[in-house]
């Protein structure tokens, strides 16, 4: 591809970023070259540290992969903790690699021993960089026994606020996200956000909150589904659901700024170790963190850098494959977003339903991703901004940015392709099954 397919205006557009909570602020006052909407967190794309120690290996494929978030965290947290020294060993290497550790205590424990670990981290360690983010517990659910979710609200504040209170009373900054639920328990989330169980309240006489995030998790149970196309419709379906009530509950509750309420997926994968290491949840993961950065998440943080040792079957739930320790495709997905989208999400559409496309425009660079996901190698005409298009034999792909640059190219079957637009020129990476297949690294090129 040269680039006489690109019609470049006479000089680089500076787009100047605007921030609003929500894209419908847009109006016909907006200036042009200005772009407004959602911004991407910092520390959307994550991991979780499971529980057996990692070797050094998974750790430095795990800063290499870009993530900017990493979840200690997880069932085995609740009961037995790692020591402090080795707690804090990870909290270092995850502050090293430039993310942002999210520390999960247990939900079985008393506020005293919660409240020492952020003393631990935030107060005896003075010379450290603080965490910020915590969770309480994991699952509650599933630890409870499958109660009825109509008794889970209940349940959850019983411990909840408690904890939370002690371990606001050490360090009043931090933001406490839960109660990281297996799925997105609609009449639970309706209890605790808002309702008769509200731990989205202020601590009283306190000018601070219990809890300041809805995190919950996701593996989507039916073997059957196509991952790449179900699995999203899975995801999307309670990611709007979650971001409707957190807006709700921000209303209800006057909480705006840093004091609103944000969201996140603590755990995300597919349902087992066979449908982990495959082309399609690779997609799937690509399609989750669209999701994520056009409904606001906080952090994504799938479940996990390494397990079972990476065998491809039962809980393997790793993203790095144990026969020769290579990246699998949720792996690649993660990297391609966590290196190359910041600043403004830049929504896609496509005249295709086999097509999804997303964008981020961060100043002068515009960065889009391309997922084919048919088995069919096809042609494709690029537009930067949203004006209508007429089809010519190529499938019509739009990115919200504001722009003048069109750009046609080609995209083989079953590939995700991302494209970063910055001075006048374009760097491409392109990843397919056949990559996958053949352990092969995603092939980056200039144009």
């Amino acid at each position: 591809m040269n680039k006489k397919n690109i019609f470049f205006a006479m000089f680089i557009i500076l787009i100047n970023i605007s921030c609003s909570k929500d894209s419908s602020n847009d109006n016909e006052n907006t200036p042009p070259n200005t772009v407004t909407g959602i911004k991407i967190s910092p520390m959307l794309v994550g991991n979780n540290v499971w529980y057996k120690n990692p070797t050094n290996q998974v750790w430095d494929l795990t800063a290499a992969c870009g993530v900017k978030s990493m979840r200690i965290g997880g069932n085995n947290y609740n009961g037995t903790m790692p020591t402090k020294a080795e707690l804090l060993d990870w909290v270092k290497r995850i502050q090293t690699m430039g993310a942002e550790p999210i520390f999960q205590v247990s939900q079985l424990g008393s506020p005293a021993t919660a409240a020492d670990y952020v003393k631990y981290f935030n107060v005896d360690l003075a010379s450290g960089k603080a965490i910020k983010y915590w969770n309480i517990g994991n699952e509650p659910w599933l630890k409870l026994n499958q109660p009825a979710t109509s008794t889970m609200g209940a349940s959850v504040e019983a411990y909840f606020k408690p904890i939370a209170a002690a371990m606001k009373e050490v360090d009043p900054t931090i933001k406490i996200y839960g109660p990281d639920e297996c799925y997105y328990m609609e009449d639970e989330m309706n209890d605790l956000f808002g309702g008769k169980n509200n731990i989205a309240g202020k601590v009283p006489g306190k000018n601070y909150y219990y809890c300041d995030g809805l995190s919950w998790h996701r593996y989507p149970q039916d073997a059957s589904i196509d991952l790449a196309y179900q699995g999203i419709e899975d995801f999307k379906a309670s990611i709007v659901k979650c971001k409707t009530k957190i807006d709700a509950v921000n209303k209800q509750l006057g909480r705006t700024g840093d004091d609103a309420l944000g969201w996140a997926l603590g755990e995300y994968n597919a349902k087992d170790g066979t449908l982990v290491h495959s082309w399609k949840n690779g997609q799937m993961f690509g399609g989750v963190l669209d999701l994520c950065m056009k409904y606001g998440a906080t952090y994504a943080t799938t479940w996990s850098m390494f397990e079972n040792g990476g065998s491809r079957a039962g809980t393997d739930f790793s993203f790095i494959d144990g026969a020769n320790m290579t990246p699998r495709p949720s792996y690649r997905h993660m990297q391609m977003i966590a290196k190359n989208f910041k600043g403004i999400y830049a929504g896609g559409k496509s005249s295709k339903y086999d097509f999804i496309t997303f964008g981020s425009v961060d100043g002068s660079t515009i960065s889009v991703m391309i997922m084919n996901r048919s088995n069919t190698a096809t042609t494709f005409t690029l537009h930067l901004n949203k004006t209508a298009t007429t089809a010519n034999g190529n499938v019509q792909l739009n990115i919200d940015a504001n722009s003048p640059i069109v750009y046609t190219g080609a995209i083989e079957g079953l590939a995700t392709h991302t494209y970063v637009f910055k001075n006048n020129e374009i760097i491409r990476t392109v990843y397919t099954n056949q990559h996958f297949i053949n352990e092969q690294a995603p092939v980056e090129s200039k144009l």
